[in-house]
């Protein structure tokens, strides 16, 4: 019976122990900027409550405050705030050095200083970049020695006034001087230069220009071969050939100024599209100069495809650009529809007593003779031409033809009337006998 009461609440205390102790841990703690924790906390995952771990700062940092605790504690599942904070290390500043300085970008860990010379003076070796590191700065100072400068380049057509040496001191001067009967053109002392190098760049000994070849051109102005600097030269092109820009040049030290130009021959009459052709203003000229501009058009009958495209064509050089110009036949429009209506009136005179006769003709007339012999003069209607749709000129020619028709009934009613009126006066003159 005890250990029925006892067992349970024993296991009860048990679990609510285990509980407690899983609950009351922490995580490892984060890390502040340039703050680590120390190395034999570095490894563990969970730390129970109670817990005191310890921080430090990262390599070429040091704490802000010295005073400033560097411990935090697990309260629970949580850590006590640090006070630690860190900065960079100072790594104090360069000295200048023989013959030289550095140019530093700072004095803090991680800063850098770039040796540089006097000037007249240059590195011995490849140039060497010191760094602030956690101990201070790497490297050493470096050695700046007196510029040299090897033996200058020679010159074609010409050479130094003094016999060269195998090395010159900075700012040490060379000489030059040509062959006789031609120019310097250029400085004609160099120096030695804080880079190594003698400037600016040597002279040339100049001899002339050579004498240019145009083909299909004649010299207007200038002298004559040989060309010498300041020499200048006018050029004018043969019939049937331009020049595209001025035919004048000058010899200059690098040569002929501007470049010798050329002869470009003129365009012929373009070879165009099927139904294209050239606008009237340009079909009698014969040849076109480069540059030239022409118009073309659609011949008589024909209309441009597109309209909006161009119309010009251009002589380059020898050549026509392409014109884009295509055309089409001209839609075809439909023959005015006229008709010619005429009314045609006939009146029949008839009498109310006929004279006696004996005979009559046994043949009825025609609609046309009796029109003519018994009718009036027909009054003609002036003709009008419209222009219609075919339908109705078709409904047209079916009333011409009513009425042409109704005309002729009535013609040979009256002429069957005026027989019977006839026969019948010659029948009663018969019985009076």
């Amino acid at each position: 019976m005890g250990c029925k009461v006892l067992c349970p609440s024993v296991a009860l205390l048990a679990y609510l122990i285990i509980c407690q102790h899983v609950r009351a841990q922490c995580a490892p703690p984060p890390f502040a900027s340039n703050v680590i924790l120390t190395s034999e906390y570095l490894p563990t995952q969970s730390f129970p409550d109670g817990s005191k771990v310890t921080f430090e700062c990262v390599i070429g940092h040091k704490p802000a405050d010295s005073k400033a605790s560097k411990s935090v504690t697990c309260q629970g599942n949580q850590w006590t705030s640090l006070e630690l904070s860190c900065t960079r290390k100072l790594c104090g500043s360069l000295r200048d050095f023989l013959n030289g300085r550095y140019e530093m970008t700072g004095n803090l860990f991680g800063d850098t200083a770039k040796p540089v010379c006097d000037k007249g003076y240059m590195l011995a070796g490849q140039e060497a970049t010191r760094t602030c590191r956690d101990q201070g700065w790497d490297g050493r100072d470096p050695l700046c020695e007196s510029v040299k400068c090897t033996a200058p380049p020679a010159i074609e057509n010409g050479q130094l006034d003094n016999e060269p040496l195998e090395s010159y001191e900075y700012l040490q001067a060379v000489s030059y001087r040509c062959n006789g009967g031609l120019n310097l053109i250029g400085q004609s002392t160099l120096h030695c230069s804080e880079d190594g190098t003698f400037k600016p760049d040597p002279p040339k000994c100049f001899d002339g220009c050579p004498t240019p070849k145009i083909p299909n051109s004649k010299r207007t102005g200038g002298k004559s071969p040989p060309y010498k600097l300041g020499h200048f030269i006018e050029y004018k092109c043969d019939d049937g050939y331009t020049l595209p820009r001025k035919g004048y040049i000058v010899c200059r030290a690098n040569g002929w100024d501007p470049e010798p130009p050329r002869c470009i021959e003129n365009c012929r009459l373009p070879e165009l599209s099927e139904h294209v052709t050239l606008t009237e203003e340009f079909r009698s000229r014969g040849s076109f100069t480069h540059g030239s501009n022409v118009i073309v058009g659609c011949i008589s009958g024909y209309e441009p495809v597109d309209a909006t495209v161009s119309k010009t064509i251009t002589c380059e050089e020898t050549k026509w650009t392409k014109s884009p110009l295509t055309c089409k036949a001209l839609p075809t429009t439909p023959p005015t529809a006229t008709t010619t209506t005429t009314a045609v009136t006939s009146t029949v005179r008839t009498t109310s007593k006929a004279p006696k006769e004996k005979a009559l003709p046994t043949t009825p007339p025609t609609a046309t003779t009796a029109a003519t012999s018994k009718a009036p003069k027909e009054k003609k209607e002036d003709t009008t031409e419209t222009s219609m749709p075919t339908w109705q000129k078709g409904i047209l020619g079916v009333v011409g033809v009513v009425a042409a028709g109704g005309l002729l009934c009535l013609v040979y009613f009256k002429f069957i009337k005026k027989r019977s009126e006839h026969e019948k006066v010659a029948k009663k003159d018969e019985e009076e006998l």
